[in-house]
């Protein structure tokens, strides 16, 4: 008989469950009291390191990490979602035990759950022989899904929690695509921001010179293929801005085209590229659709030059449809030239797990 596991089953939460490095120790207690049915809409242990950039759209900068947890409990929400189920949770785990390979760092796990309401997150260092862990694991696992589904003292698992603003809830909810703004910007500059750099600033600083008004940051809570943003995510990332930043759910450019019809997107050529790719799109036809679509909404592109594989390139470079290069205006390298990306800047200041 399992109490912790009759108390989530005689609950209204539904879930999914994605566990790695141990984690999946709670499913045969989870499955082996009556009722399971009733919580569980499916497990999945993306035990592979191929598994886990499947489940997660790429490669995370840390496998065993806060941002790897809450990523994997935003893709087990979304799949919780997708089956309709209300109240829906998701419930991450990624765990790093002792193995006979070398370890880099001692032995831990990161656990996040997530509602349409708050993101929760957690972490425990493991200690002792593999079994002892997985055992410890599996009671703070427990501790951590009950305590932030307010249904046992969350103080047990020292949870971190950042509650929903009701428009955040709305645009995970797919009921909104785009936050309110008094007027629609004619001058928008969308990116992850993970981290705002210099780079970005500098760019929108040119871009306003160039078309003489103010313009706005983009963030999109979704992009292709990956786990939404979550709320300690979204929360980290707006942080970094004073005003002028649009919180959005519009993955693609078309959607952005279709949200902010006639404004001018200021991109790097990177971006442009991708565009401008039709393997993203499936296939000529439909990249062709979808430019068409955004020359309908009347929008154009401020193009900021890249260092692309060790060499600076620009719109003049770039091989693109006609269509879409007759809206694309040219930012000089002699305007704007900034190398540093938000892709380096996580590599030189993402640490390595403490020593044991």
């Amino acid at each position: 008989m399992s109490e912790r596991a009759r108390l989530l089953h005689d609950s209204p939460w539904q879930g999914v469950l994605h566990l790695t490095g141990g984690g999946a120790g709670m499913l045969s207690e989870l499955l082996g009291e009556a009722g399971a049915s009733r919580t569980l809409i499916e497990a999945r242990i993306p035990y592979a390191e191929g598994s886990l950039e499947a489940l997660l759209g790429g490669r995370p900068d840390q496998a065993c990490s806060a941002p790897t947890a809450r990523a994997l409990a935003m893709a087990a929400f979304e799949r919780a979602l997708h089956h309709g189920s209300q109240p829906a949770f998701g419930f991450g785990v990624t765990a790093s035990l002792a193995t006979d390979r070398p370890k880099r760092g001692p032995c831990r796990a990161h656990l996040a759950v997530q509602t349409l309401g708050h993101t929760a997150q957690t972490q425990i260092a493991l200690r002792g022989e593999r079994a002892a862990q997985e055992s410890a694991l599996m009671e703070f696992a427990w501790q951590t899904l009950l305590g932030a589904l307010a249904l046992s003292d969350p103080s047990k698992a020292n949870l971190e929690q950042v509650a929903a603003t009701d428009e955040w809830q709305a645009l995970i909810a797919g009921s909104r695509r785009s936050t309110p703004a008094p007027q629609r910007p004619a001058l928008i500059l969308p990116g992850s921001f993970n981290p705002l750099h210099d780079g970005h600033r500098r760019m929108m600083a040119v871009a306003e010179v160039r078309l003489g008004q103010a313009g706005v940051f983009e963030l999109s809570v979704e992009n292709p293929d990956k786990p939404l943003l979550d709320y300690i995510e979204i929360h980290q990332r707006l942080a970094q801005f004073q005003g002028k930043i649009c919180l959005t759910r519009l993955p693609t450019f078309r959607d952005k085209a279709a949200e902010f019809p006639g404004a001018t997107f200021a991109v790097g050529i990177d971006t442009l590229l991708r565009i401008a790719d039709a393997r993203y799109y499936g296939g000529a036809a439909q990249r062709d659709a979808a430019v068409a679509a955004m020359l309908d909404a009347g929008v154009s592109f401020l193009v900021f030059g890249r260092l692309i594989d060790g060499t600076f390139q620009n719109l003049s470079h770039a091989i693109l449809p006609e269509a879409l290069r007759g809206v694309c205006t040219e930012v000089s390298e002699d305007e704007f030239r900034a190398d540093l990306s938000s892709t380096d800047l996580r590599r030189r200041t993402t640490p390595d797990p403490p020593a044991a």
